[in-house]
Formats: C-alpha cells, sequence, structure tokens
C-alpha cells in the first residue's frame, strides 16, 4: 500500500515537472525573437517556476508529513533544477555559439527534469 502511495507521488510530481518544462518551453518560444537568448530563457524559466510553484498546493506532491516530503523539499528540488537548467543551457550556448538555442534548451530541460526526478525520489525514500 504504501509503495502505491509513493508511485502515486512521484507520477504526480513528473507531472507537475512536465507543465513546468511546458511552460518553460511555450514562454520562451515566445521570447527568443524579440530578447537573446540568455534573456529570454531567465524569463521563461521564471515563469515555469512561478507557476509549478502556483500549482504545488493543488498537485498533492507532498505528504504532511507522512514520507518526509514537505512543501518546502519540493520547492528546493524545484529551485535547485531551474538553476541547474539555465547554468547547463548558458553554458552550451557560451561553449557552443552555432548550436541552436531549442537543442540546448531540451538538453538542459532533460537533464534538470532528470535531476528533480532523483531529488525527489531521495527525500521520499529517505525515511526508509
Amino acid at each position: 500500500m504504501a509503495e502505491r502511495g509513493r508511485n502515486a507521488l512521484f507520477w504526480r510530481f513528473l507531472a507537475l515537472s512536465i507543465v513546468g518544462v511546458a511552460a518553460d518551453l511555450l514562454l520562451y518560444l515566445l521570447l527568443h525573437t524579440a530578447l537573446s537568448p540568455f534573456i529570454a530563457r531567465a524569463l521563461s524559466l521564471l515563469a515555469a517556476l512561478i507557476a509549478m510553484r502556483t500549482l504545488l498546493p493543488w498537485s498533492k506532491v507532498t505528504t504532511g508529513g507522512r514520507l518526509a516530503v514537505s512543501d518546502a523539499d519540493v520547492a528546493a528540488i524545484l529551485m535547485i533544477a531551474v538553476l541547474l537548467n539555465y547554468g547547463l543551457f548558458a553554458s552550451l550556448i557560451a561553449i557552443s555559439p552555432s548550436l541552436q538555442p531549442l537543442a540546448a534548451m531540451t538538453f538542459a530541460s532533460v537533464t534538470s527534469l532528470g535531476f528533480g526526478c532523483f531529488g525527489y525520489l531521495r527525500f521520499v525514500l529517505r525515511g526508509e
């Protein structure tokens, strides 16, 4: 029974993260023609973080202490994932200016999504 609860929490966290990635992508696509890739990416990631943080209470990915996952834990994971995402994106664009920004964005998003899922699972499973 506890395993099913952990699985449901993980899938909700993954859905919340995918909503954030979608918000990031849509806003970046709107902004990248008018702004530099760095500024457009920073604004789109900020909007995605705000969207995910706003949806956090309704997503029920925290357990109220039952499995030792709190809002602060999830917010910390999301914030670190966003910083990792922007750092990878900026590094890839700075190192290889010929690289398409969407390719750098895809790599950075997939990497930070993996980091976020791993971090969330560490919080969920640390009580065992």
